[in-house]
């Protein structure tokens, strides 16, 4: 072998290894942004049944209120009960939200074991 064939094989060795590495690369993001929309929808319809399990324990709260207090009153308590709730959430938006979702998308994308 002559050292223009040797050149040729290891460029054609080069080739197959950089369409192979692409091809891997494409797998794994393939992978990976489908492990991230899964969960993703899976927190969305989540968050649906969340919300119906939320309004129905406001009108259960209601109801509650409604045997010591009036009945608009009692509806208007419930409200400020999910107020409160909902500016608590807001308030620790960070620990509850935010930080749980940046390490999913990091440990998702970063992770060697995926």
């Amino acid at each position: 072998m002559n050292f223009l064939e040797e050149v040729r094989t290891l460029f054609s060795q080069s080739q197959t290894w950089f369409k192979l590495e692409v091809e891997y690369l494409k797998l794994t993001v393939a992978e990976k942004v489908t492990l991230l929309l899964g969960t993703l929808i899976i927190g969305f319809i989540a968050l649906l049944l969340s919300m119906v399990v939320l309004i129905m324990l406001a009108l259960s709260l209601a109801e509650v209120f409604k045997l010591i207090m009036h009945p608009g009153l009692a509806y208007l308590s419930t409200a400020g009960a999910v107020c409160v709730l909902l500016l608590s959430f807001y308030l620790l938006r960070r620990p509850v939200l935010m930080n749980p979702i940046a390490r999913l998308i990091t440990k998702i994308f970063f992770d060697k074991k995926h």
